[in-house]
């Protein structure tokens, strides 16, 4: 084999073994944020991981997540224990990698009602948290139901490890205080 295409073989293996870790998924990954809110993946069911959302060590809600390789799908929640599918389930990211400029969205109807979800790689910044200094994507997401209810965060992405920092519309800050990859 000639050195230029072991090179490039070499290459086109590590661009692969990093999109199946882009979107860090599997039980045992847990994150810790500044809310007080830790993140958990705690099991599969039905061949979606069940990322837990706890508060004091008790869980208050979860999401049904399906990745694949077109991207990370919100199948639905399971809350006061009952589980809300949406039909068809929202895009969450796409495919890896992601691209500043690139957007997506779709509308979705969760227990007969329409939601409307957007999303925009608007830049890549250089960010510290308690957990680490990460050069980080920053997505602006708008998320607007049939209800009138809406909202807009900016969420800083990092390839391998997940969400660092979300900003709310009135500029309030939750960062990444701990990452477990198990």
């Amino acid at each position: 084999m000639r050195p230029v295409t072991i090179m490039l073989a070499l290459i086109l293996g590590l661009v692969l073994a990093q999109s199946n870790n882009y979107f860090p998924n599997g039980v045992g990954f847990s994150w810790v944020y500044s809310s007080g809110e830790e993140q958990a993946f705690a099991r599969e069911k039905d061949g979606l991981l069940v990322l837990e959302h706890r508060y004091n060590g008790r869980s208050r809600y979860a999401d049904l997540l399906r990745y694949d390789p077109t991207g990370v799908y919100l199948e639905g929640v399971y809350i006061g224990g009952a589980t809300q599918k949406y039909n068809p389930p929202l895009q969450l990211y796409p495919s890896a990698p992601l691209i500043i400029g690139q957007e997506w969205g779709m509308k979705s109807s969760i227990q007969g009602k329409i939601v409307a979800f957007v999303a925009k790689v608007t830049r890549l910044e250089g960010i510290q948290v308690p957990a680490g200094k990460f050069n980080a994507y920053v997505i602006r997401t708008s998320f607007v139901t049939q209800s009138g209810g809406s909202s807009v965060v900016e969420s800083y992405f990092v390839p391998g490890v997940g969400v660092v920092r979300f900003v709310g519309a009135d500029g309030s800050k939750v960062d990444l205080v701990k990452f477990v990859r198990p």
